[in-house]
């Protein structure tokens, strides 16, 4: 593989922006794609998001922020062994807004020609490779236990690895405050997942990881594997709400309606809707719905919002799918700042 730096743009379709993603994407330029070779020297494989760095022949230093370690590694049997300090990798990716040598890598090339997968969901979109190989599978006995404790709901179900699309600014009937604070809104400054601060509702929901649901008799607890979330779901049909404590997650009560989960949700001190700045107040009441479908492959969450200090009416988030793959775990997330961060 030779040795020098190579920068190619490859002009692409734009992608409308409410296909744009979680977290750190917001200051990447998804409109195109450039490709950078170098030679590694600091690998940081930790959640939320991988960190290499890599230099180029010229001696230019590029930043490189990839998926998080659960996807990579769950989705495309990409480790940390494949890019040791040394070797030398070329990377496809979105290059930054700013100009500046940083990407979110794609995809990466490694010297014996193997060619790796990091963001499948955007590979997919793009139509970077003619052809992706099938995500490695789960072992026999995990599919086996996953089928044998399945019961309803109760299960692990997974969103299939691919970023929830958040409503685009046009259709949010912001009041003028609350759209002149999402537009002050800045990621490096304000974005509370840079800081390793877990999402709160209903943000929370709207993951590409798996989730898991467990039927506790009065509760249901709700295991979010992005964040290491937990939630608690009141099934009881007396609760109440006095003498709850607002939290970031806030204080859910539920009910089963003809087979479908209905969930209210209240007292919620999280201050954002979703991961790109849309404000939240401490009245918003968000109403969800877990329907499960007739074969029981497929788990659809859907959510409304109604905050009376934010919006001029209620906001129907975008549904989020999860699928049933027997033998998917959730994982520990463990989110870690990367050095100088925070």
């Amino acid at each position: 593989m030779r040795a020098f730096f190579l920068l190619v743009v490859l002009v692409i379709a734009v992608f409308a922006n409410k296909a744009s993603s979680h977290h750190a994407l917001v200051a990447f330029d998804s409109s195109r794609v450039v490709e950078t070779r170098g030679v590694i020297e600091t690998v940081f494989w930790r959640n939320p998001h991988v960190r290499l760095s890599v230099r180029t022949a010229e001696g230019e230093l590029w930043d490189l922020e990839g998926p998080p370690v659960n996807r990579m590694e769950r989705d495309n049997g990409v480790r940390e062994e494949f890019f040791p300090i040394g070797a030398e990798v070329a990377f496809t990716g979105l290059p930054s807004r700013l100009g500046e040598p940083r990407m979110r890598p794609l995809l990466a090339r490694l010297s014996s020609g193997q060619v790796l997968v990091m963001d499948r969901d955007r590979v997919e979109r793009l139509a970077l490779l003619d052809e992706i190989a099938e995500r490695p599978p789960a072992s026999s006995e995990q599919v086996e236990e996953a089928i044998r404790n399945a019961e309803g709901i109760f299960r692990v179900w997974y969103a299939n690895g691919r970023t929830p699309t958040r409503p685009a600014d046009s259709e949010l009937p912001l009041y003028d405050a609350a759209r002149e604070a999402k537009a002050s809104w800045v990621q490096e400054e304000d974005g509370l997942a840079v800081r390793c601060i877990p999402a709160g509702m209903p943000e929370a929901m709207m993951t590409p990881f798996p989730m898991e649901l467990i039927d506790q008799g009065d509760t249901i607890v709700v295991r979010l594997e992005e964040w290491d979330n937990v939630r608690t779901i009141d099934m009881r049909g007396d609760a109440s709400r006095s003498n709850q404590v607002e939290s970031h997650l806030g204080y859910s009560v539920g009910r089963w309606e003809d087979g479908v989960l209905v969930v209210n949700t209240t007292d919620i001190d999280y201050p954002f809707m979703d991961d790109v700045g849309t404000p939240m107040s401490e009245v918003a009441e968000i109403i969800e719905r877990f329907e499960m479908s007739e074969d029981e492959t497929r788990l659809d969450w859907s959510a409304t919002v109604v905050d009376r200090e934010v919006f001029t009416e209620p906001v129907t988030l975008p549904i989020v799918h999860f699928e049933w793959r027997p033998g998917v775990q959730i994982r520990p997330y463990g989110c870690t700042l990367y050095p100088g961060q925070g």
